[in-house]
């Protein structure tokens, strides 16, 4: 089969295209259409969970490179059109679909009312929000994927690419609340509460913008802030993956009161 093929009458009615074009079309109320999107919604999930678990055991079974589109759409019994209409690629199954970007008001939250250091607040968000293992998805799934990235060097660079994208975004939002702070106080934070440049702290909120050697202190602060996260969210799944019954609240208080130790110079 190619692409374009046809979906066969099995395949047709699990496809969100399909669903959502047959459910507008016999809705015969409101009332009754309002219920349909969580049936819709839970058949679409089945569905995808179908194609994922069918592509991670032959991916394990003869190596990544080995499985073909062909064979994961027979093992989950459905069509290549199936298969791409959920997962746009083989990588895709395994690295797994991008959550977006995090929702305002929680971004907004971190930037304007940090309850403690910048990085304790920047890992209580993401574990909170991002959690180490995501609900609904097994145990045997989540180290299949684990053990293909950590196996294979094209898997490798999806993850690594994945995660790069998602580093600008944290950066980003990390830019956000150090530059609020440095408008709130009117000193960049540093050695002696100067600039990077060794001049007296910067007035008012316009002011790393308008000063070169600050902007490249939140550049530097920015990108190893969030190379820390990423430490401590890499240091999470293992932790999670050798210990499947750790609840994700237990695992973040765990971590957030060792990184309060360090900061305190208890540890």
């Amino acid at each position: 089969m190619s692409p374009t093929d046809t979906q066969t009458p099995r395949d047709a009615a699990a496809t969100p295209d399909a669903a959502a074009s047959s459910d507008a079309a016999s809705a015969p109320s409101a009332r009754s259409a309002s219920k349909k999107p969580g049936l819709r919604e839970r058949k679409r999930e089945e569905l995808r969970r179908r194609i994922e678990r069918a592509a991670l055991e032959l991916m394990l079974e003869h190596g990544f490179d080995d499985v073909t589109v062909e064979m994961i759409c027979e093992s989950a019994d459905v069509s290549r059109r199936t298969f791409f209409n959920y997962f746009g690629s083989k990588e895709a199954v395994v690295v797994g679909r991008d959550p977006g970007p995090l929702p305002e008001h929680v971004q907004e939250a971190f930037v304007d009312g940090p309850r403690g250091s910048i990085l304790a607040d920047l890992v209580r968000m993401l574990l909170a929000v991002m959690t180490t293992k995501p609900h609904g998805v097994d145990q045997k799934v989540w180290r299949a994927r684990l053990e293909l990235i950590r196996s294979d060097r094209t898997l490798a660079k999806a993850m690594a690419d994945k995660v790069a994208a998602k580093n600008r975004d944290l950066e980003d939002l990390v830019a956000r609340r150090i530059r609020k702070r440095y408008g709130a106080s009117g000193t960049p934070p540093g050695p002696g509460g100067t600039a990077a440049d060794g001049r007296p702290g910067l007035d008012g909120a316009d002011a790393p913008a308008s000063n070169p050697a600050v902007e490249a202190l939140i550049t530097r602060q920015t990108g190893f802030i969030v190379a820390m996260w990423w430490g401590i969210a890499r240091y999470a799944i293992q932790i999670s993956v050798e210990n499947p019954d750790i609840e994700d609240r237990e695992l973040m208080e765990s971590l957030l009161d060792t990184l309060t130790l360090i900061q305190e110079a208890e540890l």
